[in-house]
């Protein structure tokens, strides 16, 4: 666990996203929704040289389903923290939860994804955490958690909108590296349970510790060492 400035988690991310770039000519970055990644992406761009900033794909971790430009949506903010602090990576992929059809919507985003990772894994990921351990779309205790499609939609999230798209646990679990924000308190007592490890009740404690960085701010540290 480290502390958590905005600064460090985008510099953790852009160095990954920097060697994949070199490496391969092309870097993915899977986005939440929420309030916390907003500071990351903004310093994110700030950081983010136009080498990675032309061969980066943004992806997200889920959408609501909502209609595009709906204010529930998690792509609007996110873009907008990011175009606060600079240019639009060259390839933008918001997930199509807008559509009637969220299975073909699944299957279409699916496509997305491997087209924009050649069939890789994704380089990296931010993860934003819920008091109950969510993250992404993937609820405690729900179906979707043993879901092996690498995108899939539910009809029945626990929190509305009901309607949604989400990357699977298994595309999360297979990606390079995981930077997982833990902010406040409550957040801080998740990240404490969450490395015991394998609790379907605590959806992030599913992700594997290689691989996975926690960053708390002062709230959520004093909670984890309590």
């Amino acid at each position: 666990m480290l502390p958590y400035t905005p600064q460090t988690v985008a510099e953790a991310l852009l160095a990954v996203l920097d060697h994949a770039a070199a490496r391969h000519r092309t870097c993915t970055l899977a986005i939440p929704g929420g309030r916390s990644p907003g500071p990351v992406l903004t310093a994110l761009a700030r950081t983010c040289d136009a080498f990675v900033r032309r061969n980066l794909h943004l992806l997200w971790l889920d959408e609501r389903g909502v209609a595009r430009g709906h204010a529930e949506r998690n792509d609007l903010p996110t873009l907008a923290a990011w175009e606060s602090g600079g240019p639009l990576p060259a390839y933008v992929h918001p997930m199509p939860a807008e559509a009637d059809d969220l299975d073909a919507a699944a299957t279409a985003y699916a496509r997305t994804l491997r087209l924009a990772t050649g069939g890789r894994p994704i380089d990296a990921c931010l993860v934003g955490i819920g008091e109950d351990g969510h993250f992404a779309s993937l609820f405690p205790r729900h179906p979707g958690l043993r879901e092996l499609d690498p995108v899939f939609a539910l009809t029945d999230s626990p929190k509305p909108p009901a309607r949604r798209l989400t990357l699977s646990l298994g595309t999360l679990r297979d990606a390079g590296f995981r930077a997982v924000l833990a902010l406040g308190e409550a957040k801080g007592r998740v990240a404490a349970r969450a490395r015991r490890g394998g609790d379907p009740a605590l959806p992030v404690s599913l992700l594997p510790a290689e691989g996975t960085t926690w960053f708390l701010d002062d709230a959520a540290m004093a909670a984890a060492m309590a």
